[in-house]
């Protein structure tokens, strides 16, 4: 998978990762905007960015902070941390295989 912006290689498909009893969720921010999110275990080419919160958090129990490109430094999604697990949760449509 990579990054639709730059071509930076994110992660890959054997990564995915089953989180509430699904790969792919649908969620929506405070101001309304709608996010269709990949689970992943690991995405070698994103960096977690800025002090984790639990506010507005789609995982109970986890801690998140932005995942950025690491070539471009366009937002793909989320790195969600509950200090026992952690995985990035990557918007689909700002990826490309």
């Amino acid at each position: 998978m990579y990054c639709k912006a730059c071509a930076q290689a994110i992660t890959t498909i054997d990564q995915q990762l089953t989180v509430n009893t699904s790969f792919r969720h649908t969620f929506f921010n405070p101001t309304g905007i709608v996010f269709q999110l990949g689970c992943y275990k690991k995405a070698h080419g994103c960096e977690a960015v800025g002090v984790p919160s639990s506010e507005f958090s789609w995982f109970n129990g986890y801690l998140w902070t932005f995942a950025l490109c690491s070539g471009c430094q366009s937002h793909l999604g989320w790195f969600f941390d509950s200090g026992s697990s952690s995985f990035w949760g990557l918007i689909l449509n700002k990826l490309k295989e």
